[in-house]
């Protein structure tokens, strides 16, 4: 009987307790406390796990129609930056993008590409016949053509150009080919036995080392990656660790020789030397040794 009377003493205190206003308004007011703190972490939750962030898919090679599929996939925007023509890369193919892949972004985030355009550009060809062979490469770059295969004829004009050849046929000036396209060069080598020195190429990057060998008048010939190229990304930030005929000081070759070069991006892989720009142009009864 005791008992029940304590309970029962202990329950109409605590009514009282809870009834009293200013008791009442406090605990109404924890309890909006607790019940914001708990929205509020449901939604930080929710925009936290929005927000995180995942790697940026490589589009590189695959068809624009390809590209935007994978995009949605990754719940991400695709945009089309630029275009641009190359003959030897598929038409409508995307050839650049930014970001790159594997590039953490958040979800949401527009990546831009740069396509293959489908229809060629089609541009003027210059008239760099008289021009020198340096004179000449630079004017076919800024137009947008690059150099192609270099022949050599008796002529008094050393390294000058005789004749601008495309597919095999001169090429006459204001005639409209694709932009990019190779123009071959008939050039001068003198009358007196020139030859030329070998460039130094090792440690350059590809487009440096095709630069390099056009600029002492010979042509490029085989070009091999090594296991550590795999993607198209990798053969441009490669480097040369070879190259045939090797370079040897006061050495030449005839004009127009090829060159091969092999590439790698395992630096350990490239050896150290001592660089020289110049390339000389020497008569063949003056040279200390030719390698044909």
């Amino acid at each position: 009987m005791t008992n029940n009377t304590n309970t029962e003493k202990t329950k109409q205190y605590l009514i009282k307790f809870f009834q009293n206003p200013y008791i009442n308004t406090i605990l109404k007011g924890l309890g909006l406390i607790l019940l914001a703190l708990i929205i509020l972490l449901f939604f930080l939750k929710i925009y936290t796990r929005h927000n995180q962030e995942q790697p940026t898919p490589n589009l590189v090679g695959m068809s624009i129609e390809e590209a935007t599929k994978t995009i949605a996939m990754n719940n991400l925007r695709i945009e089309i930056a630029d275009s641009v023509y190359i003959f030897n890369k598929k038409p409508g193919s995307v050839i650049a993008q930014n970001p790159l892949p594997e590039t953490m972004v958040k979800k949401n985030r527009r990546v831009f590409v740069t396509i293959n355009a489908k229809n060629p550009i089609k541009i003027e060809i210059p008239n760099i016949v008289g021009y020198t062979l340096r004179q000449a490469k630079a004017i076919l770059e800024q137009d947008g053509f690059e150099v192609g295969t270099l022949y050599f004829r008796p002529d008094l004009g050393l390294n000058n150009v005789l004749e601008q050849r495309y597919n095999g046929q001169i090429a006459e000036p204001g005639m409209r080919i694709p932009k990019g396209s190779k123009i071959d060069l008939v050039l001068g080598q003198g009358m007196s036995g020139e030859r030329t020195g070998i460039p130094q190429l090792i440690g350059l990057k590809l487009n440096d080392a095709i630069s390099r060998i056009v600029e002492a008048s010979l042509n490029v010939g085989r070009i091999r990656y090594d296991e550590t190229i795999i993607t198209n990304s990798d053969s441009l930030d490669a480097r040369v660790y070879s190259q045939y005929p090797a370079y040897m000081e006061n050495a030449t070759l005839s004009f127009g020789t090829r060159v091969d070069i092999w590439l790698t991006l395992n630096q350990a892989r490239i050896p150290k030397i001592e660089r020289s720009d110049s390339v000389k142009i020497t008569p063949a009864n003056q040279v200390d040794e030719i390698i044909e």
